[in-house]
This record gives structure tokens, sequence and C-alpha cells, in this order.
């Protein structure tokens, strides 16, 4: 039996290659500096998700 998260559940709503094309179009991680644009933004997702739960 496979389990998923509710939260993995939500991340597949966001298509990562697509995500990924629009950040090279972007040229969002030119300056990053320890996270990439799409921990960034699983960490934000994560972060306003929780503090609706709790």
């Amino acid at each position: 039996m496979k389990f998923s998260s509710i939260f993995s559940q939500v991340l597949q709503l966001f298509p990562r290659m697509e995500f990924q094309r629009f950040v090279r179009e972007t040229k969002a991680e030119r300056h990053a500096r320890g996270f990439t644009c799409w921990g960034q933004f699983v960490s934000m997702l994560f972060a306003n998700w929780a503090g609706r739960i709790l």
C-alpha cells in the first residue's frame, strides 16, 4: 500500500517541471544562496499551511 500525505498531494497541484521552466525564464536563482526556488516555495507553503492548521 502506498501512502501519500495531504501535503504531498497539495504539492502535486504544482507541476515541478513547469515551475522550473519559469525559474529559468526569469533567472530567479541567479543570486540564490542556500535554498533553491522550489525549496523556498515548499518551505513557505508548508509554513503557511501549518499556521492555518494549528
